[in-house]
């Protein structure tokens, strides 16, 4: 994922370096992080099954989603960087209406009056292992003033689900209610008695380009665009289509009444092809005392993913070499959202949280370590 969370220094890639600086040995990292941000929406409690008592407001585009990543990789002394990681995301979006009726039916509960509601759910999940290759930093201009970087993961899935869900749901009163709606699931493990077993594994692919550059003398840009292009492949996934309607009567023209059925399906093996939602990344920083290589930069950094925003204002003190610690502040006051990092003789670490528990909409959190062999 590279850069994910790149508001301290220190939570960027820690393979990306200052590519000022050229190196003479191999560089060994190894990284562990675990991301997840909601929006109306308990983030760490959505797999409980009371997970409705844990949100601590409403939204009106509720969505989740959440990141876990592991790597380890060595970075050639020209810059060019190999490592192998195992990656899980997942996300989630709905409309207001579906999540109330998630909510009821978590806590087995009713409207308290006669609504309709409209019902509009999608969700993707998917984990796998793989390789991935990046290129140093390479240059754009004669001056040397701006770089770009790319960077490719090949993956093979293990796990692959979607969800989409659509349509109408009424509540008459008195435990009555009328709907209809189509649902789509797609994962490995739907099964029917005529229905063949799914593939037993997907292809995932991503490429991600950064820029960056100095404009002017203590200032420095930063923009990414993380699995800019995506692909996540299963040749053959299990699929089960159906639509649930109440009217199942209807008046023939002899008069005679016709009923159909109230669920109407269909199993399926299918090629289901999706992609990865774009991490878009903006970050500005000035260096607030002299030159860029000393202490004290501060910066404003933008962040997009899966529909959801953030806007970061921090302070970095510095690399002032691996016996001095390295520290960094962070806040985004939109979403009351502080981050600390920490780097010394090699390690770094990131918290960054809303403060909130179970209730939380937001927790990043980050380990790393980095050494010459």
């Amino acid at each position: 994922m590279g850069a994910m969370f790149s508001l301290p220094s220190i939570a960027q890639d820690l393979h990306s370096g200052t590519p000022e600086i050229p190196r003479t040995s191999w560089m060994l990292s190894a990284t562990a992080s675990e991301e997840s941000i909601g929006q109306g929406l308990p983030v760490l409690a959505l797999d409980r099954d009371d997970w409705p008592r844990y949100r601590s407001g409403q939204s009106s585009q509720p969505r989740a989603w959440r990141s876990l990543q592991a790597e380890l990789s060595a970075t050639h002394p020209g810059g060019w960087r190999f490592g192998a990681l195992a990656r899980a995301e997942a996300w989630l979006q709905a409309s207001p209406d579906a999540v109330t009726v998630a909510a009821l039916d978590a806590i087995n509960s009713r409207p308290e009056t006669a609504r309709s509601y409209d019902l509009n759910a999608s969700s993707q999940s998917w984990q796998g292992q793989g390789l991935r290759v990046g290129t140093p930093w390479l240059k754009l201009d004669a001056a040397d003033r701006w770089r770009w970087q790319a960077d490719a993961q090949l993956l093979r899935l293990q796990k692959f689900r979607t969800v989409d869900l659509s349509g109408k749901l009424s509540y008459q009163s008195s435990d009555v209610y009328d709907f209809n709606v189509h649902s789509q699931r797609s994962n490995p493990n739907i099964t029917g008695p005529y229905l063949s077993a799914s593939g037993r594994s997907g292809l995932g692919s991503s490429l991600s380009v950064a820029v960056q550059g100095e404009p002017a003398a203590g200032w420095q840009v930063q923009l990414r665009a993380d699995d800019l292009l995506s692909r996540l492949d299963w040749p053959e996934l299990a699929t089960d289509n159906a639509v649930l309607n109440s009217q199942v009567t209807s008046r023939a023209p002899d008069g005679s009444l016709d009923y159909a059925p109230l669920i109407k399906g269909q199993k399926t093996l299918r090629h289901i092809t999706r992609r990865i939602g774009v991490h878009w990344q903006a970050k500005v920083s000035w260096s607030a005392f002299g030159p860029q290589s000393q202490p004290g930069a501060i910066s404003l950094q933008l962040d997009r993913r899966a529909g959801l925003n953030q806007a970061w204002l921090g302070w970095d003190s510095g690399d002032a070499g691996r016996s001095r610690p390295r520290w960094s502040l962070a806040i985004e006051p939109v979403r009351r959202v502080a981050s600390l990092g920490l780097g010394w003789h090699g390690w770094q670490a990131l918290l960054a949280t809303d403060g909130k528990g179970t209730n939380s909409e937001f927790r990043y959190l980050r380990l790393g370590w980095q050494g010459e062999f």
